[in-house]
């Protein structure tokens, strides 16, 4: 996105340098050569002041789109109380109770980068810390946030569900 920004910028930029250019001289630089007789089809001085005004309200509204975009781009880098937020989403949600593969160590995983990537809307990234420990931060890798998942495994061999598990999670703000 910063990229878009930085184009949008750049095109703002040379049109307002082509606006501040003599028109007449543009004409004859850039569309005369389209006429057999370019001087009985020279603009008038109120088409090309039109011209010029096009070309600055041109440049205006590409400066307001960049400002737009970069509004977005703001928005969706997230805070730490907003990456902290989505933490403490995730762990209550996987602290709600079992879901699909967790209590092996390749699905409590899955589990978690799911969860983090529901609550967050992918402006949230996640990478295994080592152990049960998960760091959090937001698109731009700043603002970090500790997730630990512990998942505590029981096989009862006499009752009647023999693979139980539990899952207990923490925050804390700050790198793992």
């Amino acid at each position: 996105m910063t990229g878009l920004i930085v184009f949008v910028l750049l095109v703002a930029v040379a049109m307002f340098v082509l606006g501040c250019m003599d028109q007449r001289t543009v004409y004859w630089k850039t569309r005369a050569w389209q006429y057999r007789n370019p001087e009985a089809n020279e603009p008038s001085d109120a088409a090309l002041a039109a011209g010029r005004a096009g070309t600055f309200a041109g440049a205006v509204a590409l400066l307001v789109t960049a400002g737009v975009l970069l509004g977005v781009e703001n928005a969706r880098t997230y805070s730490t109380a907003q990456v902290s937020s989505v933490a403490h989403a995730a762990a209550s949600r996987l602290d709600e109770g079992p879901s699909s593969g967790i209590g092996s160590s390749f699905g409590t995983m899955s589990d978690i980068y799911d969860a983090v990537n529901d609550e967050g809307g992918g402006n949230v990234h996640i990478r295994s810390a080592g152990g049960d420990k998960y760091e959090l931060t937001n698109r731009k890798g700043k603002n970090p946030v500790c997730l630990t998942v512990t998942v505590d495994n029981e096989l009862d061999l006499g009752g009647g569900e023999p693979w139980s598990h539990s899952v207990t999670t923490s925050v804390d703000d700050g790198p793992c």
